[in-house]
């Protein structure tokens, strides 16, 4: 899997640490601009409340992606199995025992610690997955038991975020799957069917909930309104426009301020074009492009399969969460909750985004890989 072009270095890819570190302090940045004056009126009087607690994720994400970077991974891929359970566990105990927000139903709390199972799902998925499509090249026995093992498991775990009503995690999941499959070798039967599954899923749960056939509608309308499920939307390009080339500035942006419920998650990308402007998101967009080419870079050169489709999995769960949130805030997509990589506030998902990019660095310095 090597490329002999590129040069080898036996250390880790600092070029991408120091993207995702830039990233991760310029997103910390953004939620201050976009909360600072509701956390004025907020009940602790204290403007810098969303600004400390995002902060503290990062610095925590930031910890575990200093972990990630010396863990050993092959005790990692040893334990993947064991995880697997633990959080399909956790994803069954979710619907009996989770809390409820804005319709969907993942978040689970043990004792002082919330977290949501469905954002930690995806980093299991990325590294148990590949230890059994490592295998299917070998014979077509092979093939056939990583291919019934992958849609047990991997179905399983989808049906399970499908029930929590979290359709944006449902698709991220869907599209790590499908990457590690195709980039696997799978045969161009299973992966459509793979597909036709994950369509249908996706088709079921939009049927099941009129409010989402509703925001379909509403993407093609033609009707500019400031109300309903469609107003977010329209006040994230309100925002977009009223960036115009070089942004407003911090503590100036008046349809963040104003226009939005969630300016710090799901919608951070309009508080960062308002704020910065073309050319602020630009750069952030290509930030983005040179993360994930610094991460396709690790996998092209890594020797060892398990650890190009680790990398690859990490790669396709990034991608698709930055492009969704991207085309949902310019109104590409309809609305649905998914924050920003490494932007956008959210405890579990920045931990586990940070982790996960600690692990593709860790195989960066290990180019010689982890078939054994």
């Amino acid at each position: 899997m090597r490329h002999e072009a590129i040069k080898v270095k036996k250390t880790i890819d600092y070029s991408l640490l120091v993207i995702v570190i830039a990233i991760s302090l310029f997103g910390t940045y953004m939620i201050l601009s976009a909360t600072y004056y509701a956390d004025i009126f907020d009940a602790s009087n204290n403007p810098l409340i969303s600004f400390i607690d995002a902060f503290k994720e990062t610095a925590i994400g930031l910890v575990a992606m200093i972990v990630a970077i010396f863990i050993d991974m092959k005790f990692i891929k040893k334990m993947a199995p064991l995880l697997l359970f633990l959080t399909m566990g956790f994803l069954m105990a979710t619907l009996f025992f989770g809390t409820s927000i804005n319709g969907s139903t993942r978040w689970l709390r043990i004792g002082p610690i919330s977290f949501a199972p469905s954002e930690i799902a995806k980093i299991v998925a990325i590294l148990y997955f590949p230890r059994v499509l490592m295998h299917m090249k070998k014979s077509e026995e092979a093939y056939q038991k990583s291919w019934v093992n992958v849609m047990l498991f991997g179905g399983i775990t989808a049906a399970l975020i499908f029930l929590q009503k979290d359709l944006s995690t449902m698709f991220v999941y869907a599209v790590i799957l499908g990457s590690l499959i195709f980039v696997s070798g799978a045969k161009w039967k299973h992966i459509i069917i793979v597909f036709l599954i994950g369509a249908m899923l996706v088709t079921a749960a939009i049927v099941k909930e009129p409010f989402r056939l509703e925001r379909i509608r509403l993407m093609f309308s033609d009707d500019f309104t400031l109300e309903g499920d469609v107003a977010q939307a329209n006040q994230s390009l309100m925002a977009i426009a009223n960036g115009e080339i070089i942004g407003v500035g911090p503590g100036r942006a008046y349809q963040t301020k104003n226009g939005h419920s969630q300016s710090e998650s799901d919608f951070i990308f309009s508080t960062v074009a308002e704020t910065t402007g073309f050319l602020g998101s630009t750069l952030l967009i290509l930030g983005y492009v040179l993360m994930l080419w610094r991460l396709a870079r690790i996998s092209v050169l890594s020797k060892s399969t398990y650890s190009a489709l680790v990398t690859t999995g990490i790669m396709a769960m990034i991608g698709a969460q930055a492009s969704i949130h991207l085309m949902v805030t310019t109104k590409l997509m309809p609305v649905t909750g998914i924050t920003l990589p490494l932007v956008s506030s959210g405890g579990t998902s920045t931990v586990i985004l940070l982790g996960s990019i600690g692990l593709a660095l860790n195989l960066s310095s290990n180019p010689e890989g982890l078939d054994a």
